[in-house]
């Protein structure tokens, strides 16, 4: 194949798998129900809040919106431990599609005709536990959020979604922007080969990491999240190839404060970000003299702190902690976390904490938290576990202050913040779960990167392609077969009950596996022809970029081995 067909057919495949995970996305948002998202009970009445009355939500005084509160009477919401219809006087999907037709009917009126008049917060009765969120995410939406107030829930609930989601899926189109830059702008052979599999990472990531879509594909704050990590990535690309200018500096400061605005998470990227630079500006200052270390350290600090320092002073002042968390002011009243650990830690607890975190980033469920057999789920963390173990062995080639580590100098931190909060929770309850795997999507620009990487590293060994092969070929299926539980979940054909977890199935399904009952009782609560529309055309998008991505495969192997077998990335 000649290079220009080669460069074709790579673009096909970026254009297919791009368009493939829009489109699966996109078919997401029409089949979850209302609030079947994380959280977005609250995310809702917070941005509620804080575009009708312009106030933000505060811990312990922020209340739900009596429209939240509302919506129980007329619609199902998600299952708890405890069935919502002993709880609040509301619906399951299970309960509700076996009341009679005239509350479905009811039901159906409620979500998709427009209000009377356009909705409005109000305040409820229960709190508002997303309050202890920064608000620029709610910021950002709340034009969003005014302009569609007097639609149906139906229509409101999509445009909120889509519009979270596409600030997640600009990610990765972020991401691969940035890698197609490098290679135009150094394209060395070894260059032009890593950053060919950096982009297959972050194309196929979706596809091989199926939570991708339940954690970005509703109202939440950590599609933002990933867009601004994602910005920081391509400053990073370009600063690391044409230097840390000044204006570079005011950029990524300026960024990382909007990240610290929008989740604390960003507290452990910025710290990892400012100590990435500072060793690598000082490792080549004597061969650059360059004047501008200390100044840009200054610079991205002090935007940082004149961006986001207002709302973690305010936290400190009014709770004794800087960053807000209910769990946080929990613990500091209580003593704090040794006389939490004395009192409840167990090694147990600790390994089950984090079994889990890695489990959940594999696969995150919805909001009811149903999930399958944990024999199904189990694969799923073995592919978290094989993503990065292959991407910490392709670094033993690079230095530690090369462009390819920065996905490890961020990742570090957060993990470990990750592993700190699985402490304070058995501090808290004496239990580790409830720090959840699939926030780590939010830096889905940079592990995906570490994705491409770990695979340019095996591929040309046939047992490793074979492993490979194994685990993505169950990612694909995994999908599809939870797609359709899911499915006959928000239907209710499957079900949860009480603390049972796991999906359960009734004696006999409908006809062809109960798909046509799903749709026709889906119509009441969601949009399932628009959900299945855009979902086999996503389907047949990635199959396609699968196809190609094969053999582009065999290909890059080829090139690896007329090029050296341990390419090392070339810049500074």
């Amino acid at each position: 194949m000649n290079i220009s067909t080669h460069k074709y057919n790579y673009n096909i495949f970026i254009i297919l798998s791009l368009l493939g995970s829009l489109f699966i996305g996109i078919s997401h948002i029409a089949f979850l129900p209302p609030w079947e998202g994380f959280d977005e009970t609250a995310h809702y009445s917070y941005l509620q809040q804080i575009a009708d009355i312009g106030t933000l939500p505060r811990y312990q005084t922020a209340l739900m919106s009596k429209d939240v509160e509302d919506y129980n009477y007329y619609a199902p919401k998600p299952y708890t431990n405890i069935p919502p219809f002993e709880k609040n006087g509301g619906y399951t999907y299970k309960s509700f599609f076996e009341s009679p037709p005239e509350l479905q009917k009811k039901g159906y009126v409620y979500i998709h005709e427009r209000p009377s008049e356009p909705r409005r917060y109000v305040e409820g009765t229960g709190g508002n536990w997303q309050s202890q969120h920064p608000p620029l995410y709610y910021i950002i939406l709340s034009p969003v959020y005014l302009a569609t107030r007097h639609l149906s829930w139906g229509a409101q609930f999509f445009i909120l979604r889509l519009i979270s989601y596409l600030f997640a899926w600009s990610a990765i189109l972020i991401g691969v922007f940035g890698c197609l830059w490098v290679i135009k702008r150094n394209s060395s052979a070894k260059n032009e080969y890593l950053y060919k599999w950096m982009i297959l990472g972050l194309c196929i990531w979706p596809i091989f990491m199926p939570s991708w879509f339940p954690e970005m594909a509703r109202i939440g704050n950590d599609s933002l999240c990933a867009l601004i990590m994602a910005l920081i990535w391509f400053c990073f690309i370009k600063a690391y190839y044409d230097n840390l200018t000044i204006m570079r500096s005011i950029v990524i400061g300026l960024l990382l404060g909007l990240g610290c605005l929008t989740k604390v998470f960003f507290i452990p990227i910025t710290i990892a970000v400012l100590s990435y630079w500072l060793i690598h500006q000082l490792r080549f200052q004597n061969e650059r003299k360059s004047e501008y270390t200390w100044i840009s350290m200054v610079i991205m600090t002090f935007l940082i702190v004149l961006i986001s320092g207002w709302w973690y002073f305010e936290n400190w002042q009014d709770y004794g902690v800087p960053f807000g968390s209910a769990s946080m002011i929990q613990l500091k009243n209580q003593g704090g976390l040794l006389v939490g650990l004395k009192e409840g830690f167990s090694s147990t607890a600790f390994l089950r904490g984090h079994a889990a975190f890695i489990v959940s980033f594999g696969w995150s469920c919805t909001w009811s938290l149903a999930r399958p057999p944990y024999i199904y789920l189990a694969p799923m963390g073995i592919i978290v576990i094989f993503i990065f173990f292959n991407y910490m062995s392709s670094l033993r080639h690079h230095k530690v202050t090369d462009i390819v580590w920065l996905p490890a100098w961020i990742l570090f931190p957060l993990l470990i913040s990750f592993s700190y909060h699985v402490l304070v929770l058995i501090a808290l309850t004496g239990e580790g779960r409830g720090t959840n795997g699939w926030y780590l999507h939010l830096m889905v620009a940079p592990i995906g990167v570490c994705l491409g990487l770990g695979l340019s590293l095996g591929w040309r060994k046939r047992l490793f392609r074979q492993i490979t092969s194994v685990l993505f070929l169950y990612a694909i299926t995994f999908s599809v077969v939870i797609s359709w539980a899911q499915l006959l979940f928000f239907s209710g054909l499957i079900y949860k009950s009480g603390t049972n977890k796991f999906y359960q199935l009734p004696a006999e399904l409908p006809r062809l596996l109960g798909l046509p009952e799903a749709y026709t009782r889906l119509k009441i609560i969601a949009y399932p022809t628009a959900g299945f529309i855009t979902w086999f055309l996503g389907g047949i998008l990635i199959l396609s970029s699968i196809i190609i991505v094969w053999k582009l495969s065999q290909e890059l192997i080829s090139d690896r081995v007329g090029r050296g077998t341990n390419p090392v990335i070339t810049g500074q």
